[in-house]
């Protein structure tokens, strides 16, 4: 039974990694800004604030979908006779189904900043990106545009 469990934990985990998000660091280029040419801007970090991006996963369901699925048809393979083996198949497809949506619910989520800038003509700006560099006010910065958006960088 506690196989069984484990069993239906480690594969809803691992269908929830399967829809792994890239959230635009700054420290990753995407194709198309390959040997293209971007512009860089001075500016000054006037404020920076912590936030969570999310990503939009996969509203189909088809990760909890195929997890319930496959949890149904293990529980009432593993769990039960007769009778209840259908109560486990329910029962465990239920459960494998509720771990898998939470689990992709939680890596589409990553810590990020919001950076507002001014420019040297005095126009704020404000960049959302992923807190992989650290800033503070009053740091000098380049504003980096390329194909994919505009980021901050030392």
């Amino acid at each position: 039974m506690i196989r069984v469990l484990i069993a239906l934990v480690v594969f809803s985990i691992l269908s929830g990694c399967a829809n792994m998000t890239d959230f635009g660091s700054p420290d990753v280029y995407q194709r198309t800004d390959v040997q293209r040419a971007g512009t860089l801007e001075q500016a000054t970090i006037v404020r920076v604030r912590r936030i969570t991006i999310r990503v939009p996963g996969n509203n189909s369901g088809l990760t909890s979908l195929v997890s319930s699925g496959v949890g149904a048809f293990l529980g009432s393979q593993t769990l039960g006779n007769g009778r209840g083996r259908y109560v486990a198949a329910a029962m465990s497809g239920a459960v494998t189904g509720f771990v898998a949506q939470h689990v992709s619910d939680a890596l589409s989520r990553t810590a990020g900043l919001e950076i507002v800038v001014r420019k040297p003509d005095g126009a704020l700006r404000v960049i959302t990106q992923p807190d992989d560099q650290l800033f503070s006010p009053g740091d000098h910065v380049l504003l980096m545009s390329t194909n994919s958006g505009i980021r901050v960088t030392h």
